[in-house]
């Protein structure tokens, strides 16, 4: 899939993109009825979801969910508030960590649904490491699990594949992956709604990758409030209208993420790296040191790499020399990942 160049007309709220106006802004007591809401134990029996919530562990105790996961062993009962666990470990930026539990739960679990799950966790923990060889051969794994009983846990997996193969440059076979058929736009599709619309910014494709962001904030605004994994549809439009040279939509959307309570390491970084592209030239830099300073703590290689090209250019820009240190450090850090040299364009 060769990308095209594309000049849509846009029309996006001032808001968040998905709504139909402005929203009132939510009191704490509601925030915190949502989150019990959403993360009600799971009745049993009930298969998993890349959505899996537990009342167990709040987003951000990565201690305690790795207490939980040393003290537990997997069960039918147990496997939803592991997985959760796990996903808390994820979401605090802990990806390497993540990565080992969800391996010995994968070989653990008492029923295949469960271990495929352990290892759709997994491909996204070592997705966010950067190791996207990996990510997209587990991915594959927990695809091929999958397959013979397909269920809406399969959409998981295929989204991380793609997520994986978009990254290396691979487009024909991300879109290979994702479809046709598309599944409906419930809950249990957010990740394949999300990794179609960034198949469709990377290949140009603004107006299509508006559109499906769009669909993927508002199942977040209907289904997510308080709920792991946090979706970044507010940073994926906002780096869309970036390249559409919508500054002041691109800024209020990325304002409006980082106002958001507990969304962990990775998501703040990557909004603080696309932040930087509507600062000042001279107020670029102290955004992108903030970026990247999440970024290193979460082990984030890709959108590390991102964001040191992303000083680079602003450095070089106000005629710093140390500009070409970090380009060659993004570089270096993109090669080892497998990242395509398209991912290191400016936003």
């Amino acid at each position: 899939m060769e990308p095209t160049s594309t000049t849509p007309a846009l029309t996006v709220q001032q808001s968040d993109g998905p709504t139909n106006g402005p929203r009132r802004p939510r009191s704490p007591r509601t925030q915190r009825r949502d989150t019990q809401r959403s993360d009600r134990t799971p009745p049993p029996g009930t298969p998993p979801h890349w959505h899996t919530g537990h009342p167990t562990l709040g987003p951000g105790d990565a201690r305690a969910a790795e207490r939980f996961l040393r003290a537990t062993a997997p069960t039918p009962t147990t496997c939803p508030a592991l997985l959760h666990a796990a996903r808390v470990l994820l979401h605090t930026g802990h990806p390497r960590r993540t990565a080992t539990w969800c391996a010995k739960l994968h070989q653990r679990a008492r029923t295949p649904d469960w271990a495929t799950a352990f290892r759709a966790l997994r491909s996204e923990a070592l997705l966010h490491l950067g190791d996207l060889t990996a990510a997209e051969h587990e991915a594959a794994e927990a695809q091929h699990a999958t397959a013979p009983r397909p269920t809406t846990l399969l959409l998981w997996p295929t989204a991380v594949r793609a997520q994986a193969l978009i990254a290396q440059g691979r487009y024909e076979e991300a879109a290979a992956h994702l479809g046709p058929p598309a599944p409906a736009p419930a809950w249990p599709a957010a990740p394949w709604l999300r990794a179609h619309g960034r198949l469709d910014l990377a290949a140009h494709r603004h107006q299509e990758a508006l559109d499906t962001f769009r669909a993927t904030g508002s199942l977040a605004l209907r289904h997510g409030a308080g709920r792991l994994p946090h979706l970044p549809w507010r940073a994926d439009m906002a780096e869309t209208l970036l390249r559409c040279g919508r500054t002041d939509q691109a800024r209020a959307l990325l304002t409006e993420e980082l106002a958001l309570p507990a969304i962990g390491p990775r998501h703040r970084g990557t909004a603080l790296r696309l932040l930087a592209a509507t600062d000042d030239s001279d107020r670029r830099p102290g955004t992108l040191a903030r970026a990247i300073g999440e970024l290193r703590d979460c082990e984030d290689r890709v959108e590390l790499a991102r964001a040191m090209a992303d000083l680079a250019h602003a450095l070089d820009t106000l005629g710093e020399a140390s500009a070409t240190g970090f380009l060659r450090r993004a570089t270096d850090l993109a090669a080892d990942c497998g990242l395509s040299s398209a991912a290191l364009a400016a936003p």
